[in-house]
């Protein structure tokens, strides 16, 4: 009788821990956005911080044998890009920065990121974990058409309903396709995996249609390209793997030169088909940020975070353009990952995230086939939304913690396959060699 309610009782607790990992991705892939507008700014805060403290808690008292045994996920050595990762832009953005108490709060948001995703892979089983971020964004898509039905208004651009761009729980169209994309990819590898091993998959089924709706209703065609793009690796042979680390870096280096260099000069044939070539000037934005960065913060940039939040660093940007134009006035980031990621962390920065993401997926190829797969899903949608969209600039955001996620687990599985494949000799070995 003493196990079976210990048994219950350990469910119940598994239970609780499922439901709160839950909570914290669907805060991350943007809940409740526009619904603050209903309920109030301090509807928001309460949702953000609820979930940034029961991350805390949940790590602390659920980690060890018993909810009174505290413990942290240890600092192993597996972990130890990732913690050097946080360390850097910690210490990086508090020399730089303007704004130390802001700064303070945006690096420890992104520590217990850090550490929330490797404690999420540890403690879940892979497959559980997917379908716990697929019911997250279950959630997502209910309270997105909850606000279709319940407040039109905010729910497209201008209100119109079903004419105007959709946008949802988040602030433009853009950011709203972005966000469904993601969940179609998570949702489409679900229902991969359950057909392989025979299990029943049509909710998931029915829950992919729908989002596939609300992508077309965002009028989008950048994110449905990243989808198409993205969905194709699941036709790729399993046999073939790829150095996906290498193919993100590389990726996202090539079509920065390449459309800064190419697309201007070719200005005159994208004309005469009636195509931008600034690719809705992004182009002129992107030479204003190389300009004001080489003069400015080159290395270091101005701080995890804090380019956009900072009205003197965002003006050096709004100078190289008319004041009564768009790019003059606009303050919506640099919609570019490199670009991005280099006016808050500077080259120095860009250096330690390629450093981490190399290292990291050192191993990603001899991943299992299931592992392989969703790293390389989430890295290419990180890749092909990264050329022309804000991506790994939050703190909690679902690109970052889907991010760290991915190679937490590489970071693992490489420690594990480095010790089955024999790794250093044990010391009584070297010891007997030596005599």
């Amino acid at each position: 009788m003493a196990k079976v309610r210990e048994s219950t009782g350990q469910r119940r607790t598994d239970f609780k821990i499922e439901w709160i990992a839950v909570f914290a991705i669907l805060v991350s892939l943007g809940f409740p956005g526009n619904l603050e507008i209903v309920y109030g700014e301090w509807f928001g805060a309460v949702i953000e911080y609820s979930a940034f403290l029961l991350e805390i808690f949940f790590m602390l008292f659920s980690s060890g044998q018993g909810w009174m045994n505290i413990r942290v996920i240890s600092l192993e050595k597996k972990y130890a890009a990732l913690y050097l990762f946080v360390a850097e832009l910690f210490i990086v953005s508090m020399l730089v920065t303007r704004y130390p108490s802001l700064q303070i709060i945006t690096c420890t948001r992104l520590a217990v990121t850090v550490f929330f995703m490797i404690w999420l892979q540890e403690r879940f089983r892979f497959i559980r974990l997917v379908e716990l971020i697929c019911t997250a964004q279950a959630l997502f898509i209910l309270f997105t058409l909850y606000l279709c039905v319940r407040y039109p208004v905010l729910a497209y651009e201008t209100g119109e309903h079903f004419v105007d761009a959709l946008q949802g729980l988040l602030t433009t169209k853009n950011t709203c396709a972005a966000e469904l994309v993601f969940g179609c990819l998570v949702t489409a590898f679900l229902i991969h995996e359950k057909r392989k091993n025979w299990e029943r998959y049509w909710f998931w089924a029915v829950l992919w249609a729908v989002q596939i709706i609300l992508l077309l209703m965002c009028q989008a065609t950048g994110p449905v390209i990243c989808l198409i793009v993205s969905l194709s690796l699941f036709f790729i042979p399993s046999r073939v793997r790829m150095p996906v680390g290498w193919v993100y870096i590389v990726g996202s280096i090539v079509f920065l030169f390449a459309t800064m260099t190419l697309m201007p000069a070719f200005e005159w044939f994208f004309d005469a088909i009636g195509k931008d070539a600034t690719l809705t000037g992004r182009i002129p934005l992107w030479n204003q940020v190389i300009d004001v960065m080489l003069e400015h913060n080159t290395l270091t940039g101005f701080g995890y975070g804090m380019f956009w939040r900072d009205p003197q660093a965002y003006a050096l940007i709004h100078a190289g353009f008319d004041e009564n134009s768009f790019m003059g006035n606009m303050t919506s980031g640099a919609h570019n990952v490199l670009m991005e990621y280099w006016v808050n962390n500077g080259l120095i920065g860009l250096a330690v995230l390629f450093g981490l993401i190399l290292y990291s997926m050192r191993r990603v190829e001899e991943l299992p086939e299931t592992e392989y797969l969703f790293c390389s899903l989430i890295m290419a949608y990180l890749l092909t939304n990264g050329f022309t969209e804000r991506c790994l600039g939050g703190n909690y955001d679902y690109k970052m913690a889907f991010f760290l996620l991915v190679l937490a687990l590489c970071c693992r599985r490489a420690d594990e396959m480095e010790r089955k494949s024999g790794g250093n000799p044990p010391l009584c070995m070297v010891d007997a060699e030596l005599r």
